[in-house]
């Protein structure tokens, strides 16, 4: 039997690694095209421009999204946990949306959790989420608030009186007319009787009136815009005092939220109220289109939490018929 020379055993060494390099990397190309069509996962990333805003700033809000393959957005998009922003623009592009809101509350609070749903190839939905974002909001007033000079809203307006000649006249007159009105509420109030209820005109039909004639007036269109948003306040206050237990109409937005807290239906207005403190005080100037739109959304609020009318109410309506 004959042994192999030394550079016979080289010879076949060489050639037995010049095929392992041929062969290692086709039988490892399966595994690898395994791994690599591995489904990526969904996932949503939450960021803002600025994490340091005061009030009034309008800040720019982005959810970047990675779908898996075949997956995409349902024709409208609809992002939840944005409910309390006051928002002005929504724009949706590739692979991400942006969302411009303003800045509507006096103390730092946080954005989200954000989640927004999808569809896969199937046409099944899913639901993404992102982590929320504080955003702290710093004083109007400077980085030293206490010593800041504060002005009136109004100037100081004279407490004496201008009309006293006509004061006795007046007083004559006021008797006289409380002394027809006190008359004619007694005569109604005894020939009305039980049907005096129906008389009443319930919360929701006054709000839509007042809605109704505080468009009518046109002070928006004439560029009272702050007086327009006063009256608008004061009519969704009013109209929550009158089918919530507390006194909206003499608490600030802040109070009112706190008492809100546990009704899902009150959520939707709160914004409204803290949109329209910053036309009252901040000196904010919304558009037209803003305009309209805190009409509709008053109007749907009216529409979904107004009480229904009692029993003896509806016996009367029909007994008139």
């Amino acid at each position: 039997m004959r042994i192999p020379g030394r550079a016979e055993l080289k010879i076949n060494g060489l050639q037995v690694a010049v095929w392992m390099m041929i062969f290692l990397p086709l039988l490892a190309w399966p595994v690898c095209a395994k791994i690599n069509s591995k489904p990526s996962a969904p996932k949503l990333l939450m960021s803002v421009d600025r994490s340091t805003a005061k009030v009034g700033d309008f800040l720019w809000l982005s959810l970047k999204y990675n779908l898996p393959e075949g997956a995409n957005l349902p024709e409208k998009v609809d992002v939840k946990g944005i409910e309390t922003l006051t928002v002005v623009n929504q724009v949706v592009q590739d692979n991400e949306i942006r969302i411009n809101f303003q800045i509507d509350q006096l103390e730092t609070f946080d954005v989200g959790p954000v989640g927004l749903t999808y569809l896969d190839k199937d046409g099944d939905d899913h639901f993404i989420e992102a982590k929320p974002v504080t955003i702290t909001v710093e004083s109007n007033l400077g980085e030293k608030p206490e010593t800041s000079t504060l002005r009136p809203i109004q100037d100081i307006i004279s407490t004496e009186s201008r009309f006293w000649p006509y004061l006795i006249w007046g007083t004559v007159a006021i008797l006289l007319l409380g002394t027809l009105v006190f008359g004619l509420w007694w005569y109604k109030k005894r020939s009305v009787g039980k049907t005096a209820e129906k008389m009443v005109e319930p919360p929701h039909v006054r709000a839509e009136r007042e809605l109704d004639r505080l468009l009518a007036d046109r002070q928006f269109a004439d560029g009272d815009v702050k007086q327009f948003y006063f009256r608008f306040s004061e009519i969704i206050r009013q109209y929550m005092e009158a089918i919530r237990p507390f006194p909206a109409a003499e608490l600030t937005t802040e109070e009112i939220v706190r008492r809100c807290r546990n009704i899902p239906q009150d959520q939707q207005i709160v914004h409204l109220l803290r949109h329209a403190d910053l036309v009252k005080f901040a000196n904010a100037l919304p558009t037209p289109q803003r305009k309209d739109q805190d009409i509709r959304e008053t109007r749907e609020y009216i529409r979904q939490t107004h009480p229904e009318p009692s029993s003896d109410v509806q016996a009367g309506n029909e007994a008139d018929k």
